[in-house]
């Protein structure tokens, strides 16, 4: 028994440090924006820069584009009404999605 003890501790010890990272769900990175078009024309140009962006399998709401790529999430979020649109990217490495954030709001 005496032998596994220090095997045992260094092993509960490795997973309470990795722990949080398991837990801490997907990133998210955001930007934002002002606009002067119509609702029509923030959609249309939301789902080519999702596309301009590599994602796929797009899906349509009244306010919102959005697409995966393998484990990330895209959303574009045309608010018109009150002139402003986001962009939105989530998965598992904040820098990727931090990126890819970008990369839609290049492309829009």
């Amino acid at each position: 028994m005496r032998r596994s003890l220090p095997g045992a501790v260094l092993g509960l010890a490795a997973m309470a440090a990795l722990a949080p990272e398991a837990l801490a769900g997907p990133a998210v990175a955001t930007r934002w924006n002002d606009v002067r078009i119509s609702q029509d024309e923030c959609l249309r140009r939301a789902e080519a820069a999702i596309r301009g962006a590599g994602f796929g399998r797009l899906e349509r709401t009244q306010q919102s584009r959005y697409g995966t790529r393998g484990e990330y999430t895209a959303a574009i979020r045309c608010v018109t009404d009150n002139s402003i649109v986001f962009f939105i990217a989530s998965g598992p490495s904040r820098s990727e999605a931090d990126r890819l954030a970008g990369a839609l709001y290049e492309n829009f």
